[in-house]
């Protein structure tokens, strides 16, 4: 994957439809290439959500096995990962309601050596504590998973405007959290 694909664009890439029509019909070799070649984008769209690294592995867990328990219920007419990350999304709503907080934030999901990077993704989950649960999942999707707002929407639950409008929120107060570390930004009331 390069730097600058989505994962939304990874994922499209791979023969999903293969491997899923492989897995609905029991090739248990499928199956698992299948949770192997969603699992770690997964994480890093929960982690995005949950902003706890050991809540965000739990709900991946999770999600895998409702995947596992629902391939049944699988159509086609829809993209594959949509369908995983529609049931992630749920998983981290539920995990919210049951009182998960950001109380912690972690720089497990940042790769590579730069602190540079290691400390901007730090400021940003903390920023991301401003933002409501919606707010925070359109900003996922749409910002950094690549996915454009229909998608989003149908992901979500949601009309197209609505995710798109959440995301715009979100990035408003996005920029005003970070403006006093990235004055650049300017704060956006």
């Amino acid at each position: 994957m390069t730097a600058t694909a989505s994962v939304a664009e990874f994922l499209e890439a791979q023969p999903l439809s293969g491997l899923m029509a492989a897995a609905q019909a029991g090739d248990r070799a499928a199956l698992g290439s299948l949770l192997m070649t969603v699992e770690r984008p997964l994480y890093r769209f929960v982690y995005r959500l949950m902003g706890n690294a050991a809540a965000a592995e739990d709900i991946t867990q999770e999600t895998l096995l409702k995947v596992c328990q629902n391939l049944h219920r699988y159509r086609e007419q829809g993209q594959f990962q949509a369908w995983v990350y529609k049931i992630a999304a749920n998983q981290a709503r539920d995990a919210i309601r049951r009182g998960h907080t950001w109380d912690e934030v972690e720089d497990t999901a940042v790769e590579g050596p730069d602190p540079g990077r290691v400390e901007q993704f730090r400021h940003v989950m903390i920023a991301m504590r401003v933002l409501t649960e919606k707010e925070r999942a359109a900003l996922v999707l749409i910002e950094i998973e690549g996915y454009d707002s229909r998608e989003a929407g149908r992901i979500l639950g949601c009309l197209a405007i609505t995710a798109r409008t959440r995301a715009a929120h979100a990035r408003k107060k996005i920029r005003r959290e970070l403006s006093p570390y990235y004055p650049e930004l300017g704060d956006s009331k």
